[in-house]
Protein backbone atom coordinates (compact mmCIF):
# COMPACT_ATOMS: atom_id res chain seq x y z
CA UNK A 1 0.00 0.00 0.00
CA UNK A 2 1.29 3.43 -0.88
CA UNK A 3 1.79 5.50 2.27
CA UNK A 4 1.31 8.71 0.28
CA UNK A 5 -1.85 7.65 -1.45
CA UNK A 6 -3.98 9.83 0.76
CA UNK A 7 -1.86 12.92 0.03
CA UNK A 8 -0.56 13.20 3.56
CA UNK A 9 3.08 12.54 4.28
CA UNK A 10 3.60 10.12 7.06
CA UNK A 11 6.73 11.09 9.01
CA UNK A 12 8.34 8.72 11.39
CA UNK A 13 8.25 10.01 14.93
CA UNK A 14 11.46 11.86 16.03
CA UNK A 15 13.28 10.62 19.01
CA UNK A 16 14.67 13.49 21.11
CA UNK A 17 18.23 13.22 22.35
CA UNK A 18 18.80 13.55 26.03
CA UNK A 19 21.54 16.14 26.85
CA UNK A 20 24.43 14.63 28.71
CA UNK A 21 25.28 16.54 31.93
CA UNK A 22 28.77 16.94 33.43
CA UNK A 23 29.47 14.57 36.23
CA UNK A 24 30.71 15.81 39.57
CA UNK A 25 34.14 14.34 38.88
CA UNK A 26 34.39 16.19 35.55
CA UNK A 27 33.46 19.49 37.23
CA UNK A 28 36.05 18.93 39.92
CA UNK A 29 38.70 18.22 37.29
CA UNK A 30 37.86 21.46 35.45
CA UNK A 31 37.97 23.44 38.68
CA UNK A 32 41.31 21.88 39.58
CA UNK A 33 42.75 22.79 36.17
CA UNK A 34 41.55 26.39 36.55
CA UNK A 35 43.09 26.57 40.03
CA UNK A 36 46.42 25.26 38.74
CA UNK A 37 46.46 27.78 35.88
CA UNK A 38 45.59 30.61 38.29
CA UNK A 39 48.37 29.53 40.64
CA UNK A 40 50.81 29.63 37.73
CA UNK A 41 49.62 32.91 36.23
CA UNK A 42 48.93 35.10 39.28
CA UNK A 43 52.59 35.31 40.39
CA UNK A 44 53.56 36.17 36.82
CA UNK A 45 50.96 38.93 36.68
CA UNK A 46 51.98 40.23 40.10
CA UNK A 47 55.62 40.31 39.03
CA UNK A 48 54.67 42.12 35.82
CA UNK A 49 52.82 44.74 37.87
CA UNK A 50 55.86 45.26 40.09
CA UNK A 51 58.06 45.62 37.01
CA UNK A 52 55.68 48.20 35.56
CA UNK A 53 55.74 50.14 38.83
CA UNK A 54 59.54 49.96 38.90
CA UNK A 55 59.75 51.26 35.32
CA UNK A 56 57.44 54.18 36.14
CA UNK A 57 59.51 54.96 39.23
CA UNK A 58 62.75 55.01 37.22
CA UNK A 59 61.13 57.31 34.69
CA UNK A 60 60.02 59.66 37.48
CA UNK A 61 63.54 59.85 38.84
CA UNK A 62 64.90 60.57 35.36
CA UNK A 63 62.45 63.45 35.02
CA UNK A 64 63.45 64.84 38.42
CA UNK A 65 67.09 64.45 37.51
CA UNK A 66 66.64 66.19 34.16
CA UNK A 67 64.93 69.06 35.96
CA UNK A 68 67.80 69.29 38.45
CA UNK A 69 70.41 69.28 35.67
CA UNK A 70 68.49 71.94 33.74
CA UNK A 71 68.34 74.00 36.91
CA UNK A 72 72.12 73.70 37.22
CA UNK A 73 72.58 74.70 33.59
CA UNK A 74 70.73 77.95 34.20
CA UNK A 75 72.15 78.65 37.66
CA UNK A 76 75.94 78.60 37.41
CA UNK A 77 76.22 74.80 37.53
CA UNK A 78 74.71 74.67 41.02
CA UNK A 79 73.21 71.53 42.48
CA UNK A 80 69.75 72.59 43.52
CA UNK A 81 69.85 73.67 47.15
CA UNK A 82 67.34 73.66 49.94
CA UNK A 83 64.30 75.86 49.62
CA UNK A 84 63.09 78.50 52.02
CA UNK A 85 60.55 76.24 53.71
CA UNK A 86 62.71 74.31 56.15
CA UNK A 87 64.79 72.76 53.39
CA UNK A 88 62.06 71.42 51.14
CA UNK A 89 62.66 71.24 47.39
CA UNK A 90 60.23 69.74 44.89
CA UNK A 91 59.99 66.30 46.45
CA UNK A 92 60.32 67.84 49.89
CA UNK A 93 59.02 71.35 49.39
CA UNK A 94 55.77 71.61 51.30
CA UNK A 95 55.77 70.93 55.00
CA UNK A 96 53.12 68.62 56.41
CA UNK A 97 52.16 71.45 58.76
CA UNK A 98 51.05 73.42 55.71
CA UNK A 99 48.68 70.69 54.63
CA UNK A 100 47.20 69.43 57.86
CA UNK A 101 45.04 72.42 58.79
CA UNK A 102 43.32 72.48 55.37
CA UNK A 103 43.14 68.79 54.49
CA UNK A 104 40.01 66.94 55.50
CA UNK A 105 40.76 63.90 53.34
CA UNK A 106 43.41 62.43 51.06
CA UNK A 107 42.06 64.02 47.88
CA UNK A 108 42.01 67.45 49.47
CA UNK A 109 45.53 66.97 50.80
CA UNK A 110 46.80 65.96 47.37
CA UNK A 111 45.13 68.94 45.71
CA UNK A 112 46.61 71.25 48.33
CA UNK A 113 50.06 69.82 47.73
CA UNK A 114 49.76 70.29 43.96
CA UNK A 115 48.51 73.86 44.37
CA UNK A 116 51.38 74.76 46.67
CA UNK A 117 54.00 73.19 44.43
CA UNK A 118 52.69 75.24 41.53
CA UNK A 119 52.85 78.51 43.41
CA UNK A 120 55.54 80.91 42.07
CA UNK A 121 58.80 80.86 44.00
CA UNK A 122 57.97 77.77 46.03
CA UNK A 123 59.68 75.02 44.08
CA UNK A 124 62.86 75.69 42.07
CA UNK A 125 62.38 72.52 40.00
CA UNK A 126 58.72 72.87 39.07
CA UNK A 127 59.40 75.03 35.99
CA UNK A 128 61.56 72.20 34.60
CA UNK A 129 59.31 69.29 35.63
CA UNK A 130 55.81 70.70 35.90
CA UNK A 131 54.02 67.37 36.15
CA UNK A 132 53.53 66.93 39.88
CA UNK A 133 53.09 63.17 39.48
CA UNK A 134 56.86 62.81 38.95
CA UNK A 135 57.30 63.08 42.71
CA UNK A 136 55.14 60.01 43.28
CA UNK A 137 56.02 56.34 42.83
CA UNK A 138 52.92 54.33 41.78
CA UNK A 139 53.86 51.73 44.38
CA UNK A 140 53.66 54.28 47.20
CA UNK A 141 50.10 53.97 48.50
CA UNK A 142 50.40 56.01 51.70
CA UNK A 143 48.30 58.82 50.21
CA UNK A 144 45.35 56.41 49.91
CA UNK A 145 45.04 55.14 53.45
CA UNK A 146 47.03 57.43 55.74
CA UNK A 147 44.90 60.25 57.08
CA UNK A 148 46.13 63.82 56.53
CA UNK A 149 48.17 64.77 59.56
CA UNK A 150 48.83 61.12 60.38
CA UNK A 151 51.62 60.09 58.06
CA UNK A 152 49.88 61.11 54.82
CA UNK A 153 52.33 61.62 51.96
CA UNK A 154 52.35 61.83 48.18
CA UNK A 155 56.07 62.40 47.60
CA UNK A 156 58.19 59.26 47.25
CA UNK A 157 61.69 60.70 46.67
CA UNK A 158 64.25 62.91 48.37
CA UNK A 159 67.51 64.49 47.36
CA UNK A 160 70.51 62.61 48.75
CA UNK A 161 72.41 64.48 51.48
CA UNK A 162 75.81 63.99 49.83
CA UNK A 163 74.99 66.59 47.17
CA UNK A 164 74.02 70.19 47.63
CA UNK A 165 75.72 71.06 50.93
CA UNK A 166 74.23 70.42 54.33
CA UNK A 167 76.05 69.16 57.40
CA UNK A 168 76.56 65.73 55.83
CA UNK A 169 75.94 63.88 59.09
CA UNK A 170 79.63 63.26 59.69
CA UNK A 171 80.74 63.59 56.08
CA UNK A 172 81.13 67.36 55.97
CA UNK A 173 79.64 69.57 53.27
CA UNK A 174 78.36 67.85 50.15
CA UNK A 175 78.98 68.78 46.54
CA UNK A 176 77.50 72.14 45.59
CA UNK A 177 78.11 72.17 41.80
CA UNK A 178 77.54 69.48 39.21
CA UNK A 179 81.03 69.78 37.72
CA UNK A 180 82.67 69.32 41.14
CA UNK A 181 81.29 65.78 41.47
CA UNK A 182 84.30 63.53 40.86
CA UNK A 183 82.37 60.47 39.75
CA UNK A 184 78.88 61.58 38.62
CA UNK A 185 78.06 58.12 37.23
CA UNK A 186 78.33 56.59 40.72
CA UNK A 187 77.02 59.46 42.87
CA UNK A 188 73.41 59.58 44.14
CA UNK A 189 71.31 62.66 43.43
CA UNK A 190 67.79 61.41 44.28
CA UNK A 191 66.67 58.33 46.18
CA UNK A 192 63.38 56.78 47.19
CA UNK A 193 62.44 57.91 50.66
CA UNK A 194 59.65 57.52 53.18
CA UNK A 195 59.24 59.72 56.24
CA UNK A 196 57.03 58.22 58.95
CA UNK A 197 56.05 61.78 59.92
CA UNK A 198 54.40 62.27 56.53
CA UNK A 199 55.92 64.29 53.68
CA UNK A 200 59.66 63.77 53.31
CA UNK A 201 61.44 66.31 55.47
CA UNK A 202 64.97 67.33 54.53
CA UNK A 203 67.12 64.88 52.56
CA UNK A 204 67.93 61.17 52.55
CA UNK A 205 70.91 60.85 54.89
CA UNK A 206 73.41 58.44 56.40
CA UNK A 207 75.57 58.92 59.48
CA UNK A 208 79.03 58.87 57.93
CA UNK A 209 82.27 58.13 59.79
CA UNK A 210 85.30 59.47 57.92
CA UNK A 211 87.81 57.94 60.35
CA UNK A 212 86.25 54.54 61.03
CA UNK A 213 87.38 51.84 58.58
CA UNK A 214 84.90 49.02 58.13
CA UNK A 215 84.14 46.14 55.76
CA UNK A 216 87.20 46.77 53.61
CA UNK A 217 86.53 50.50 53.21
CA UNK A 218 88.55 53.38 54.67
CA UNK A 219 85.35 54.92 56.00
CA UNK A 220 81.95 53.64 57.11
CA UNK A 221 78.36 54.64 57.73
CA UNK A 222 75.39 53.90 59.96
CA UNK A 223 71.84 53.89 58.62
CA UNK A 224 69.73 56.94 59.43
CA UNK A 225 66.87 57.37 56.97
CA UNK A 226 64.55 54.58 55.78
CA UNK A 227 65.13 52.53 52.64
CA UNK A 228 61.62 51.95 51.28
CA UNK A 229 60.93 49.27 48.70
CA UNK A 230 57.84 50.26 46.73
CA UNK A 231 58.14 47.48 44.14
CA UNK A 232 59.07 44.18 45.72
CA UNK A 233 62.64 44.01 47.00
CA UNK A 234 63.79 46.73 44.60
CA UNK A 235 64.65 50.40 45.13
CA UNK A 236 65.50 53.08 42.57
CA UNK A 237 68.11 55.83 42.56
CA UNK A 238 69.03 58.73 40.27
CA UNK A 239 72.66 59.68 39.70
CA UNK A 240 74.37 62.97 38.95
CA UNK A 241 75.39 61.94 35.42
CA UNK A 242 71.74 61.75 34.36
CA UNK A 243 70.83 58.08 34.65
CA UNK A 244 68.47 56.29 37.02
CA UNK A 245 68.53 52.62 37.93
CA UNK A 246 66.93 49.92 40.03
CA UNK A 247 68.75 47.98 42.71
CA UNK A 248 67.63 44.57 43.99
CA UNK A 249 68.24 44.09 47.71
CA UNK A 250 69.57 40.78 48.97
CA UNK A 251 69.34 40.86 52.76
CA UNK A 252 66.06 39.37 54.02
CA UNK A 253 66.00 41.57 57.14
CA UNK A 254 66.38 44.74 55.08
CA UNK A 255 63.77 43.56 52.60
CA UNK A 256 61.22 42.93 55.34
CA UNK A 257 62.00 46.35 56.77
CA UNK A 258 61.92 48.09 53.39
CA UNK A 259 58.51 46.71 52.44
CA UNK A 260 57.09 47.64 55.84
CA UNK A 261 58.47 51.16 55.52
CA UNK A 262 57.10 51.57 51.99
CA UNK A 263 53.66 50.44 53.10
CA UNK A 264 53.57 53.17 55.73
CA UNK A 265 53.39 50.73 58.61
CA UNK A 266 52.94 52.80 61.80
CA UNK A 267 55.32 50.52 63.69
CA UNK A 268 58.37 50.52 61.44
CA UNK A 269 61.59 51.98 62.86
CA UNK A 270 62.84 55.21 61.31
CA UNK A 271 66.34 53.73 61.01
CA UNK A 272 66.92 50.45 59.11
CA UNK A 273 68.22 47.47 61.10
CA UNK A 274 71.95 46.84 61.39
CA UNK A 275 73.86 43.91 60.00
CA UNK A 276 77.25 42.78 58.83
CA UNK A 277 78.82 40.95 55.86
CA UNK A 278 78.57 38.52 54.31
CA UNK A 279 74.85 38.69 55.03
CA UNK A 280 74.30 41.89 53.09
CA UNK A 281 77.76 43.06 52.10
CA UNK A 282 76.57 43.79 48.54
CA UNK A 283 73.74 45.98 49.88
CA UNK A 284 76.09 47.90 52.17
CA UNK A 285 78.62 48.37 49.41
CA UNK A 286 76.01 49.65 46.96
CA UNK A 287 75.03 52.45 49.32
CA UNK A 288 78.64 53.16 50.28
CA UNK A 289 79.66 53.58 46.63
CA UNK A 290 76.71 55.85 45.81
CA UNK A 291 76.90 58.19 48.79
CA UNK A 292 79.98 60.07 47.55
CA UNK A 293 80.96 63.53 48.80
CA UNK A 294 84.10 65.72 48.65
CA UNK A 295 85.84 63.82 51.49
CA UNK A 296 84.71 60.36 50.40
CA UNK A 297 87.34 57.60 50.26
CA UNK A 298 87.20 54.11 48.86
Amino acid sequence: MNHLSNGIRQNAPCRGRRAKAFTLIELLVVIAIIAILAALLLPVLANAKLKATEAACINNQKQLLLAALMYGGQNDDKIVGYGDMDGYIHVNTVSAKWLNPVAANSDQAQNALITQLQAPGIDPLFKYANNVSVIHCPGDTRYKFRAPGNGWAFDSYSKSENVGGGNGWGSGAGFTTISSVLNPTATFYFREDVDPRGLNEGTWVLQWHTNRPLYGHLQSFDWVDPIPMYHGNVSTSAFVDGHAEAYTWGDSVLITYGKSAAAGSPNFNFTPPGGSPPKYSADYDYIYQGYRFPGWQQ
